[in-house]
């Protein structure tokens, strides 16, 4: 049952979304022809548009995305519920050893870059008393 509100809202929202993008779209012509045409008229369908076409548009988008939300509630798709403590207190640790791991590396690195350097060094005095 749950699958089939699911479906039947997700169509709804993908059919309210194209309908949206036309409707967005759907002003452009009158704004050319507003543009072209100029003056006090270009102006009023422009006014138009903008005060009494524009603010339905947006409410329509709006509801549409609601629908699109509450659908992927419905679904299961997601939820709305933080999460649980000892999830982020696991991500924590991971990325705490992490951290260290890295650390021990670094670590590791400097130590053989100083052990490196002491045996360079150790050859440079010995090629030096030669």
């Amino acid at each position: 049952m749950r699958e089939k509100i699911y479906n039947v809202m997700n169509k709804i929202y993908g059919i309210s979304i194209l309908v949206s993008l036309f409707a967005g779209f759907l002003p452009v012509i009158p704004f050319i022809l507003a543009i072209i045409i100029g003056g006090e008229t270009g102006a009023n369908i422009s006014v138009f548009l903008y005060k009494q076409y524009y603010p339905w548009v947006a409410v329509l988008a709006s509801l549409a995305v609601i629908i699109g939300i509450v659908a992927l509630y419905i679904g299961g798709k997601i939820t709305f519920k933080f999460p649980k403590k000892a999830k982020k207190d696991k991500l924590a640790k991971e990325k705490k050893e992490e951290l260290m791991a890295m650390d021990d590396a670094k670590k590791a690195e400097e130590n053989q870059a100083i052990a490196d350097d002491a045996v360079a060094n150790e050859e440079s005095k010995e090629d030096q008393e030669k």
